[in-house]
């Protein structure tokens, strides 16, 4: 069978901010499992989902949990300031020189979005098979706009738009979106060719607060317990 959509979960060792955080336990299971899980129920017949980790440790936990590991990554593509672009390119020269093809399509997840779910995966990959989808991209709802948001210059608050008065409703106007940190699914090709998960044709996918949560410190990790405990998820 063809393999169409290469998925690669990246989870290296050294996180300073949360401890080994790939690996934590999350209400019994490895940070990395619930992705793994979510992948399985997703149930894409022509994918193929790999641990990209640094880690044998990793490794071993990855395989229990249904990841294929074919290959620990080299130190070169697994320091703190390694972009997640030189990751994405290892695998897929990897996947190249073993399967003798390019996949279609490569689907990024991070085992720190814990909560996106297998139907979200599977919708992921059904809005692009359209011709006219370049990449799918997880984004969460800001209810702001732009005249409530702000830098700071000399100090002050200034907002990104001081061309209109300060809107505060949020039926005023329609929410912005940013990335979420849940789903990355791209066109090899145009992923490769523009260096960016965000090619021109790109679309959003929007997801809840819950299923966007991204666990990068304690108070996210607690946020997440909190999740479980209410049932939420």
């Amino acid at each position: 069978m063809t393999i169409r959509i290469l998925i690669v979960v990246p989870a290296r060792s050294g996180s300073k901010g949360l401890i080994d955080k790939n690996i934590k336990l999350l209400a019994g299971r490895p940070l990395l499992a619930w992705t793994a899980e979510a992948i399985n129920q997703a149930a894409l017949p022509d994918g193929l989902a790999i641990l990209s980790t640094d880690s044998e440790q990793y490794a071993v936990l990855g395989r229990q949990a249904g990841l294929s590991v074919p290959f620990l990554r080299p130190a070169a593509y697994a320091g703190d300031a390694v972009a997640a672009l030189p990751v994405i390119e290892h695998a897929v020269v990897w996947f190249v020189a073993h399967h003798g093809y390019s996949p279609e399509f490569t689907l990024w997840l991070q085992p720190t979005s814990p909560f996106r779910t297998a139907a979200l995966i599977r919708q992921a990959v059904e809005m692009a098979a359209s011709p006219a989808v370049d990449a799918v991209i997880g984004c969460k709802p800001i209810h702001r706009d732009l005249t409530t948001l702000f830098r700071i210059h000399d100090g002050y608050l200034a907002a990104l738009d001081r061309q209109q008065p300060t809107q505060t409703s949020r039926q005023q106007q329609p929410p912005l979106l940013t990335p979420n940190g849940a789903m990355y699914l791209c066109k090899t090709r145009h992923l490769l060719e523009h260096q960016s998960f965000y090619p021109p044709n790109t679309v959003p996918l929007v997801m809840n607060t819950i299923q966007s949560l991204d666990i990068d410190t304690e108070e996210d990790w607690a946020i997440a317990e909190a999740y479980i405990k209410q049932g939420l998820v």
